[in-house]
C-alpha cells in the first residue's frame, strides 16, 4: 500500500498539521507551530479560511491505513523542568541542549524584536504535556499483597445439603 496524506485521527482542530507530519514522519507539534506562525504573521482568517480548505479536500484516513502506518518521530512536549510553562525546557530536550540557553533565546526574542512572547503563548498552547513517567512509588503498590479492610463483612453463601442419590438404597 503507498503511503498517502490523511488528516490524522490525532487531532487538534481538523487533523490537517496531524496528517502532514504523519506523512512526512515528523513531529506534528512542529507543522502546527509552524502553520500557527504563518497564521499570525500573514492574516490569521485568510490561513483559517484556507485550513478549513484544506481540511474538507483531505480525506479521513482508513482504518487499515491507521495500522499500516504510524508515526515514529521524537516528540516535542512540555518540560517537568519549567519557569512558567515547560515550552523552554521541551525545546532543549528535544534538541538535547541546556534549557536555560533556550530561556536566553526567548528573552533576546522578547528584548530585541518583541516576538517572544508572542511564539512562547503559541507554544505553551501548541505542545502537549509529557507523557507520565512511572516511578517506583508507583510499582509499590503492586508489590504488596492484598490485605482487604478490617472492617469489610464478606457474606457467606449458604451451601446446599447433599441430595441423596436415586442409585443408592435406604436403610430399612
Amino acid at each position: 500500500m503507498q503511503k498517502r496524506l490523511y488528516c490524522s485521527p490525532e487531532k487538534k482542530i481538523c487533523g490537517v498539521c496531524g496528517g502532514i507530519a504523519d506523512y512526512f514522519n515528523i513531529d506534528p507539534t512542529i507543522v502546527r507551530l509552524i502553520a500557527s506562525l504563518i497564521a499570525l504573521y500573514t492574516a490569521v482568517v485568510p490561513f483559517f479560511i484556507a485550513y478549513l480548505i484544506v481540511a474538507l479536500i483531505i480525506p479521513q484516513p482508513t482504518p487499515e491505513y491507521e495500522q499500516m502506518f504510524h508515526n515514529t518521530a521524537r516528540r516535542i512536549y512540555k518540560s517537568g523542568d519549567k519557569k512558567i510553562a515547560g515550552v523552554c525546557g521541551g525545546i532543549a530536550d528535544f534538541f538535547g541542549i541546556d534549557p536555560t540557553l533556550v530561556r536566553l533565546v526567548f528573552f533576546l526574542l522578547v528584548l530585541l524584536f518583541g516576538t517572544g512572547v508572542a511564539a512562547y503563548i503559541v507554544c505553551a498552547v501548541i505542545f502537549p504535556p509529557a507523557p507520565q513517567e512511572a516511578t517506583a512509588q508507583d510499582y509499590a503498590a503492586y508489590s504488596q499483597p492484598y490485605t482487604p479492610p478490617q472492617d469489610a463483612v464478606y457474606e457467606q453463601q449458604p451451601q446446599p445439603e447433599p441430595q441423596p442419590q436415586a442409585d443408592e438404597q435406604q436403610p430399612e
